[in-house]
């Protein structure tokens, strides 16, 4: 059976690093006015490179954090390798207090439960 685990506070960024309209409040204001939610926009080629280089870096957070699943690890440890890998490449981790999430990836340890919040549970209790 799935219990609530105790929840670490939310980890902080650096205030040199670019945050989106939502890292204070929680309340993403731009996007659900933008004329983005309607129309599919042609992307240059800069912005296009862009992306690539976003994904590219979003890959190498990804894998930084899957380096260190093993049984025994805690969903916060992992949200922490996100977070610190996501810092040290000058990004904004995205879900990080979106619409009040506290944490800087999501977690889901029974593959059910969709945006799980990282917390003080073992992976080993599933295995």
């Amino acid at each position: 059976p799935l219990r609530p685990f105790p929840i670490s506070k939310m980890r902080l960024v650096p205030d040199g690093i670019e945050k989106p309209d939502w890292a204070l409040d929680g309340i993403p204001k731009i996007e659900p006015d933008s004329d983005l939610q309607k129309r599919v926009e042609i992307k240059t080629p800069e912005q296009i490179e862009r992306m690539r280089e976003t994904c590219r870096i979003a890959r190498e957070v990804l894998d930084a954090g899957a380096r260190i699943i093993k049984p025994g690890i805690t969903t916060d440890e992992i949200d922490r390798v996100i977070h610190e890998e996501t810092i040290a490449r000058g990004g904004y981790p995205s879900p990080l207090n979106y619409h009040f999430f506290p944490k800087s990836c999501c977690t889901s340890v029974n593959e059910v439960i969709c945006h799980g919040i990282p917390d003080a549970r073992s992976l080993d209790i599933y295995t």
